[in-house]
């Protein structure tokens, strides 16, 4: 499941435990990051200091749950 936005490139991979990435189009590697689910709950995310507020919406968007914890 992949979704593109103006700014960032969203995509989660079909595998157990659900895993994916999420990356900024213009700023490529400097904002960019792992996401790791349980379910369908975000449960971590490396690779920022802080999950952009975009890629939250954007998760939420794709019926993840994301919780207040990383906002």
């Amino acid at each position: 499941m992949k979704s593109i936005t103006t700014n960032f490139t969203v995509e989660i991979f079909d595998e157990k435990p659900l895993r994916g990435y999420f990356e900024h189009n213009e700023l490529g590697d400097n904002c960019a990051g792992e996401l790791l689910f349980e379910g369908n709950n975000l449960i971590d995310y490396d690779g920022v200091f802080e999950l952009p507020k975009e890629v939250i919406q954007i998760l939420r968007d794709m019926d993840f749950y994301v919780g207040e914890e990383f906002e």
